[in-house]
């Protein structure tokens, strides 16, 4: 909690506060010193929130390290979302980005919207209702919070029909600045497209899902990207997944 504490404003410190001592019955809007503004829920909704961003507020996850000028970014690709706190660190952290995003999960979708009205920088962002992958399709997404994934049927009443958007026509023949990757294990079949090598792509930040093969996984995504020229640097290792940047 004060991790969280020390990167909001003063008057957004006391308010998270009160709001955390009344019960957090409701949203409450926050501002953090390095300037993003952002709504957010209790977990009685039925979201991470909180989670999601101490991941990318608090341990920073997207921290380039000052590899990147930040006035040079113009595009970034942004592959899952989620509730728009990543579209909010780097719309703040590149201030003259624009950003092309996909979300599928609706109430994501719908709460990374009222992220960008609140923070006040829906302008710079297009922002897609659907799943990134390698082919246009219909499928059902597992309603699991910030850990959705694709299935190809409907199994379990948790999941939820979405659509999903072959991307590579809206990427191709645009310089990506940066791409970040977090999609649940889709990660595979856009690096696997013969077509993602075609991609201008100059930094690239994903998270990697084990498909069950644990650290092979991870492996297979890195050898991809070296093959592309992509030097990578560890951000996090864990057995079922972790997260890594790739520099060219």
């Amino acid at each position: 909690m004060f991790d969280f504490t020390r990167q909001l404003t003063l008057g957004s410190a006391l308010l998270y506060a009160k709001w955390r001592a009344g019960g957090r019955s409701g949203p409450v809007t926050l501002a953090l010193k390095s300037g993003p503004r952002f709504e957010l829920r209790p977990d009685s909704c039925g979201n991470n929130d909180y989670g999601v961003s101490y991941e990318i507020f608090v341990l920073d996850y997207y921290d380039d390290r000052g590899r990147i000028a930040a006035n040079d970014v113009k595009l970034i690709a942004d592959l899952g979302a989620n509730v728009g706190f990543s579209l909010l660190y780097f719309l703040h952290q590149y201030p003259h980005c624009r950003i092309l995003a996909f979300e599928p999960h609706p109430s994501h979708y719908a709460q990374a919207r009222r992220n960008l009205a609140v923070d006040g920088t829906a302008e710079r962002v297009e922002l897609y209702q659907v799943a990134a992958g390698a082919s246009a399709r219909a499928m059902r997404l597992t309603d699991r919070r910030s850990s959705s994934t694709l299935a190809e049927e409907a199994g379990a009443s948790d999941t939820l029909a979405v659509d999903v958007a072959d991307i590579f026509p809206l990427l191709e023949d645009k310089r990506l600045d940066i791409l970040k990757v977090d999609i649940e294990g889709g990660e595979y079949e856009i690096l696997s497209d013969p077509r993602f090598e075609h991609l201008d792509v100059g930094t690239i930040v994903m998270e990697w899902h084990s498909r069950g093969g644990g650290i092979e996984d991870k492996e297979w995504c890195e050898q991809r990207l070296c093959g592309l020229g992509f030097t990578i640097e560890e951000i996090f290792t864990q057995a079922s997944h972790g997260m890594f940047w790739g520099w060219r």
